[in-house]
């Protein structure tokens, strides 16, 4: 792969990518578009002085991969900000917020610090995990912790489906994808061996995750800071979708209308769009955004965003409550755990939903043979 340097310099600065970023739609300013952030980048490595709006643009970057598809010559920009990040980390220019998230996940094992028993507020009681299973469920931080409800819908309906599963419970670890984010890529590979053993431990054919992040960071980025794992990933729509065709699961439709939200890193660096477009129609009636799929708007929240930039993040939140609402949706069905906490966390509307695709599909439930 090139450096960061290198990408840099095969820039044109066409500009292109700029209104394609979400934090230019979200504040109308050029200057937080995706062109800025390779500009500031660009004065960091040459050893020029950064002004503020240098610095904030580099830090208004969820690396979400919207502006990716944009260049006209292929210059992964999320990858030019995660290399500024880490050269301002080594500068001592970062946040004070990225420094105690970190320090979190690397001390305590999650982004808020909350301690191992908060992570068996999910399993239902009378259920006992295997220590051996083919599947291992990892709900991750945002659905294990902070929405348990999120993770339970999962853990109930694969119960109910009769799988052959366990999970970590107290076990489980942040997946570090703060780290990787801000360029703490050393850290972030000792937590890829950390976790790929950990997994192996229960002898899984099959890690399944409720996080989309999760997802790319167990399946994509751990490989190439560790090894290949000897189990498959899988996102939990594709899960459902399974279960869902063999019969294991089976539901009502319920004749309501529910707009999909696209998680970034599940749409944008894996491709699944479809499986759960699958998945929610078994149950609903499927409403699209306008930006949908590979063009999804991203919620603003991810890789540091909301702790440091709230507004502008919460801006985001608001566009995609404010096209549901305008399209008389009253649920809004997402693939995104984190997205849902961020969204559900600016709600004005008290009969707005957010609900996960397990959730929709345990509300559904018809019978299980």
């Amino acid at each position: 792969m090139s450096s960061v340097k290198d990408m840099i310099d095969s820039c044109i600065f066409c500009g292109v990518c700029a209104e394609v970023c979400p934090f230019y739609k979200a504040t109308g300013n050029i200057k937080y578009g995706a062109m800025a952030k390779v500009d500031a980048a660009n004065s960091l490595f040459h050893g020029k002085a950064l002004t503020d709006e240098d610095l904030k643009t580099l830090f208004l970057c969820t690396r979400c991969d919207q502006c990716h598809a944009a260049c006209p010559i292929n210059i992964p920009i999320s990858v030019i900000v995660q290399g500024a990040r880490a050269e301002l980390r080594r500068m001592g220019k970062v946040p004070e917020k990225y420094n105690t998230i970190a320090d979190a996940i690397i001390k305590a094992g999650s982004p808020m610090a909350a301690p191992p028993e908060k992570r068996l507020s999910y399993i239902p009681l009378g259920f006992k995990p295997p220590e051996k299973a083919k599947y291992l469920y990892v709900p991750g931080c945002w659905s294990g912790i902070r929405l348990p409800e999120t993770a339970k819908a999962t853990v109930d309906l694969l119960i109910k489906a009769g799988l052959d599963f366990t999970v970590l419970g107290g076990r489980e670890w942040c997946c570090g994808l703060f780290l990787i984010d801000t360029g703490m890529l050393e850290e972030a590979k000792k937590l890829a061996e950390k976790n790929t053993l950990l997994f192996e431990s229960t002898g899984a054919e099959f890690v399944v995750t409720e996080c989309p992040s999760c997802h790319d960071v167990f399946k994509r980025v751990y490989p190439e800071l560790y090894r290949e794992p000897n189990y498959r990933v899988l996102h939990i729509s594709e899960l459902l979708k399974e279960l869902l065709e063999s019969g294991k699961i089976r539901v009502n439709r319920s004749g309501k209308s529910v707009i999909y939200k696209d998680p970034c890193p599940l749409v944008r660096r894996h491709g699944i769009a479809d499986i759960p477009r699958e998945v929610l129609s078994c149950v609903a009636a499927l409403v699209e955004y306008e930006e949908n799929r590979e063009e999804t708007l991203c919620c603003g929240a991810p890789a540091g965003v909301k702790p440091v930039h709230p507004e502008i993040a919460n801006r985001l939140a608001e566009m995609l409550l404010e096209e549901a609402a305008a399209k008389s949706a009253k649920e809004i069905g997402v693939g995104c755990v984190f997205c849902m906490y961020h969204m559900a966390g600016i709600i004005k509307d008290s009969a707005t939903k957010i609900r996960t695709l397990s959730q929709l599909i345990l509300e559904n439930l018809s019978d299980i043979p």
